[in-house]
């Protein structure tokens, strides 16, 4: 998860995140995530009707098609911001994309199910389990990286080896991840310390004992940049992890309403992620343009890594059945949903191009 931040708040404020403060982690943690997730369902029963209405009004409106991106403008949404600047398909009937920008105070789960905006971009699959297990009717339409590209970040000198090494020590990592959660249970990190996760790298690189999570299109970048030798732990290569990352989701109600506009938008975004690959030029300079702070030496460094092809899906945005189950058993393990959740309902495929 990159760094720079742009001049600009967000578009949807939402209340700052307190202060960090390191915390020591019980061995059965409480469920931070799900309480927020119900009270958001208590929040979206009180004004159901007017946010039916704001969403109907954005899906069905001849202005852009709305997409919350999960982060402030960066390079993991390159995709998203390169489809917004492209023009529409030949012949076919396309509406312009808006790519709103995210943030540390931003919940892209419950304000899209709110109809603050028509689509948005979940961080991981697993997000999207959670939030359907709380009665948020958000489905998952198309997913950019067929792995999750998060991982943990530590000193070269401080001898992280694996994940088991993380026991005892202080971690920064975003509140509520179900990817912690679940390496929390499944490696018996008991003793580690926990503080928020702010976006800046300036108190890892000041800290050799902090371990810090980040993204392997993003921070590893930085740090080479500004040579500082690192340990990199990735969640999916080494931890296992099987979410989808940066997950394009839309609700249930209008793909029911609209299935042509989510096949319109999903088609459109499978042609972004594709241009965004092969030459990120138009993308690099619509979020350059949004996040005046990002170095351009980023974007380039991200496309490059999706080029590997390791982390991206083929074809584009596809998902499977069976890594969705491999998902819900890893959530299920984090103790987030139960072991028998159908994910059925929380991804189709009916819209992606290939299909």
């Amino acid at each position: 998860m990159a760094f720079p931040r742009p001049s600009k708040p967000p578009l949807i404020p939402t209340t700052p995140s307190p202060t960090p403060t390191p915390t020591t982690t019980p061995r059965r943690p409480p469920d931070p995530a799900r309480r927020r997730l119900t009270a958001a369902v208590a929040a979206l029963m009180l004004f159901a009707p007017m946010a039916a209405s704001c969403a109907r009004d954005a899906a069905e409106g001849s202005g852009p098609v709305t997409i919350l991106a999960n982060w402030f403008p960066q390079a993991e949404l390159g995709g998203y911001f390169q489809a917004a600047e492209q023009k529409p398909g030949k012949g076919a009937e396309e509406r312009a994309i808006k790519v709103l920008p995210g943030g540390p105070g931003i919940q892209t789960i419950p304000q899209v199910a709110a109809g603050k905006a028509v689509f948005g971009v979940a961080t991981g699959a697993d997000d999207l389990l959670v939030a359907r297990r709380e009665g948020l009717p958000i489905v998952a339409v198309f997913a950019p990286f067929r792995a999750n590209i998060t991982c943990l970040t530590a000193h070269a000198s401080a001898g992280v080896k694996g994940f088991a090494d993380l026991d005892g020590r202080k971690v920064a990592r975003v509140q509520s991840r179900p990817w912690w959660e679940y390496l929390k249970r499944h490696y018996k990190l008991d003793r580690v310390q926990e503080i928020n996760y702010t976006g800046s790298l300036a108190a890892f690189k000041k800290d050799k004992g902090l371990v810090q999570q980040c993204y392997v299109t993003s921070e590893p970048f930085y740090l080479k940049r500004d040579g500082v030798p690192v340990t990199t732990l990735s969640i999916s290569d080494q931890g296992g992890y099987a979410a989808y990352s940066n997950v394009l989701f839309t609700t249930e109600q209008t793909i029911k309403r609209d299935p042509e506009l989510v096949k319109s938008v999903v088609a459109r975004v499978a042609r972004g992620w594709d241009a965004f690959r092969a030459d990120p030029a138009v993308g690099k300079q619509a979020i350059v343009a949004a996040n005046k702070d990002t170095d351009p030496g980023v974007v380039d460094f991200a496309a490059q890594v999706m080029r590997s092809g390791r982390w991206v899906s083929t074809p584009p945005g596809a998902m499977t059945e069976t890594q969705w189950l491999k998902i819900r058993d890893q959530v299920a393990e984090a103790g987030l949903v139960p072991g028998s959740t159908d994910v059925k309902g929380a991804f189709t495929t009916k819209f992606l191009p290939s299909q």
